[in-house]
């Protein structure tokens, strides 16, 4: 009777079975052993990753930060600091895996991802302009996630092979389970980099509000306090705040708060203020903006 590991090798150097069925083999093998971590790698992969929860590395892809003119069209929109540029051009992919070859199949010319809400509000803010933000992706820039899953799962079945773990037909022994839970070399997550913490960085983050009535100061203030801005930090914002004065029904922050959210995004970047720059943009922008009632 044939193993079901050796079939999952040959499945995964075989493009020409897709990235799904090897995806549900490999989830029917972590079941069968009891591997829960690598069962969840297989089924976020499968069904998409939550909000709020860790993506690998390698959904975390750079686009290219565009401002839409509406007379010229996408000019490049340039931040002047590299790593705050990184930092706000890299997008993380939650689809699941195929969706994300949907979206490669359906967009051989690229793809767009538009700013909205809050991060926007930032954006326009850093540059001092009205303009749409996005990020502009290449037709090819997400095959490297669909690869990453492909050669993955071969390691794994692999790995499995050289701990002695094969199977026959769909069944495995007693003891191969065992091994499977015993060895600290076949966790899945281990063959696809290291799964990075991006809780803080999505691009469309929901913050919990606790601001409800405009001009208060001091809700605005415990807010940012809440989201562990410096208490120096926010006295600077009151004195920004009382520089610009009435903004009116603008929509726009004025110079002194615009500056003051610009030199916190780079504090953000710096490390100077323990978040990333993408909930910085979102916690200043929604906080600020709440403050004027906008």
């Amino acid at each position: 009777m044939s193993s079901i590991i050796l079939e999952l090798q040959a499945d995964a150097m075989n493009d020409n079975v897709s990235i799904q069925s090897l995806l549900r083999k490999a989830y029917t093998i972590a079941i069968k052993l009891s591997v829960e971590d690598s069962r969840q790698w297989i089924e976020a992969e499968m069904n998409g990753y939550d909000a709020g929860s860790d993506v690998p590395v390698y959904r975390c892809i750079k686009g290219t930060l565009q401002a839409v003119n509406p007379y010229r069209g996408p000019i490049p929109a340039q931040v002047g600091n590299t790593e705050m540029e990184d930092t706000i051009s890299v997008f993380h992919f939650r689809q699941s895996i195929a969706e994300i070859e949907g979206i490669i199949s359906n967009h051989s010319k690229g793809f767009l991802i538009p700013f909205t809400g809050s991060p926007l509000i930032s954006l326009q803010d850093l540059f001092q302009s009205d303009f749409p933000f996005r990020l502009n992706f290449s037709a090819t820039s997400l095959v490297p996630i669909v690869d990453n899953v492909r050669n993955t799962i071969l390691k794994w079945a692999l790995r499995l092979e050289q701990e002695g773990v094969t199977g026959e037909g769909l069944s495995f022994s007693s003891d191969e389970v065992r091994k499977a839970h015993m060895s600290t070399h076949i966790n899945i997550k281990n063959f696809q980099g290291v799964l990075g913490d991006v809780t803080d960085s999505e691009l469309n983050q929901n913050l919990e509000m606790t601001i409800s009535e405009p001009n208060n100061f001091d809700e605005l203030a415990k807010y940012l306090v809440e989201h562990n801005v410096p208490e120096n930090d926010i006295v600077e914002l009151k004195q920004a705040i009382d520089s610009d004065g009435n903004i009116g029904s603008t929509g726009q922050f004025g110079s002194s708060v615009s500056s003051w959210v610009g030199n916190m995004c780079t504090k953000a970047v710096s490390g100077g203020w323990a978040i990333s720059l993408a909930t910085a943009a979102n916690v200043l922008g929604t906080g600020i903006s709440k403050y004027y009632g906008l």
